[in-house]
């Protein structure tokens, strides 16, 4: 498993280094060429300088007035050095005079075209490096070249110096943002260490959800993963109540069975068979409701949406298998938004005992609308109706107590209706019970705040 932190801090500091690299390679040949380039100016100056006390004689020969000329370019080997040549096509040698500078160098040079400039770099008196110019000028219609040379090593002994002392600031500047970037990975990276604290105590039973606050990336996550434990938990609890309500409807049907098996006569053998026989089918019944609460989740798995008419299909289909006994005309509608956002398993289990209670009491006819009051889904609204016998209104306010039935000749725990309010108040909704003016029977409406729910997680 590759660690965030390490390719974080290796991206980094590979970043760092080619960054400051570059910023050093162009700094120091930009201070090369701006260097190069005043010289270079100067010493073109320095041509002119000379060109205006450079004449051509009666002879065809060079003269150069003695004024002009500095002592550095009288004084051997100082580092400056000129040449200037008389290209004279009437004679094939070319003339040449050379600074006293050079002493007894003769560098070789050549004339060059009007107009035309040439800077190089060579080696000098003494292996000197030099910078060289060349330009050729037109004077008195003769065409006059002239070079002008600088010594290089005491710019050279500075641009080293500015090179050396730039790269030593450089490097400590790197290895100061290298600790800076450590500081800033390590401290960002903190809050995931809490998290992955926070879920090891989830774990270990410590904590019910994690507290730890992340990164605004990775909180969503955290949210999403409190909202499944949230979720997980509240469906562990109504599973354990609907297995504690079975296994005591179970035990008291047992209990039933063995205080008769014990009190049996001759005489009341046809009475204690009825007895055992209506003991058996209240324990068929029991384990026959919870397999049909089983049937309704279907393959359940943990997702925030419910696509109604992906789901409600199955589901109502298992229905009609369950109450086979009865057709039941079956309709519902929606406002045009079949994709709620409510946890899958939730909605198919509420749904599920809603319409379970509908098609177990109606005469033929169920009907269920659906509707959501803005396109984010703040409310959303469930109305389930059928024709069934319904209940008086006093009655009606207990149905939804856990144990509570309509009718006790009739199998059940009254549990359903329990349960689906549990569901509607984890979603901060409310649930009424109202005799249905349309078809005559109950009359169950729903409001759910999904949003509501998802920001308490």
């Amino acid at each position: 498993m590759k660690s965030l932190r390490r390719q974080l801090s290796l991206g980094l500091t590979l970043s760092l280094v080619g960054l400051l690299t570059l910023q050093w390679a162009v700094v120091t040949f930009t201070i090369d060429h701006l260097v190069q380039s005043q010289m270079t100016a100067r010493m073109q100056q320095e041509a002119e300088g000379l060109l205006a006390g450079v004449s051509v004689n009666a002879r065809g020969e060079l003269a150069l007035e003695p004024r002009l000329i500095t002592s550095s370019y009288q004084r051997p080997f100082s580092g400056r050095y000129f040449i200037v040549l008389l290209d004279n096509e009437r004679k094939e040698a070319i003339h040449k005079i050379q600074s006293r500078s050079w002493w007894d160098v003769d560098m070789p040079v050549s004339a060059l075209k009007v107009g035309d400039e040439r800077v190089t770099h060579v080696t000098g008196p003494e292996s000197q490096p030099l910078l060289l110019l060349g330009h050729a000028y037109r004077k008195q219609q003769h065409t006059i070249t002239i070079y002008i040379a600088e010594s290089l090593v005491e710019l050279q002994q500075s641009l080293r110096l500015f090179h050396w002392l730039y790269g030593v600031f450089s490097l400590l500047g790197l290895l100061a943002l290298l600790a800076l970037q450590r500081w800033i990975v390590v401290n960002t990276l903190q809050p995931l260490q809490q998290i992955k604290e926070s879920l090891a105590k989830v774990a270990s039973g410590e904590l019910q959800q994690i507290s730890a606050n992340g990164p605004a990336e990775v909180m969503p996550l955290v949210n999403e993963f409190n909202r499944i434990l949230k979720t997980t938990s509240q469906k562990t609890r109504r599973s354990r109540l609907a297995i504690g309500n079975l296994a005591h409807g179970l035990k008291t049907r047992l209990a039933q069975l063995q205080l008769l098996a014990g009190n049996g006569s001759e005489a009341g053998d046809t009475q204690l068979r009825q007895m055992i026989q209506h003991c058996s089918e209240d324990i068929h019944h029991d384990v026959e409701r919870e397999l049909k609460r089983a049937r309704l989740m279907g393959d359940a798995y943990t997702s925030q949406q419910t696509d109604l008419e992906l789901e409600l299909p199955k589901l109502v289909t298992t229905l009609q298998k369950i109450y086979s006994d009865k057709t039941v005309a079956f309709a519902w509608q929606h406002d045009g938004q079949a994709r709620l956002m409510v946890d899958r398993e939730d909605m198919l289990e509420l749904l599920g005992n809603v319409l379970d209670n509908a098609f177990k009491w109606c005469h033929g006819q169920v009907q269920l609308h659906i509707s959501v009051q803005n396109s984010i889904q703040d409310t959303i609204e469930i109305v389930v109706e059928d024709d069934g016998p319904g209940s008086s209104a006093p009655t009606l306010d207990t149905l939804l107590q856990r144990g509570m039935r309509m009718d006790e000749s009739k199998p059940g725990s009254g549990l359903g209706l329990a349960i689906v309010q549990d569901i509607v108040h984890h979603y901060h909704g409310q649930i009424s019970l109202t005799h249905s003016e349309r078809l005559g029977g109950l009359r169950i409406k729903m409001t759910l705040a999904p949003t509501l729910a998802g920001s308490s997680v």
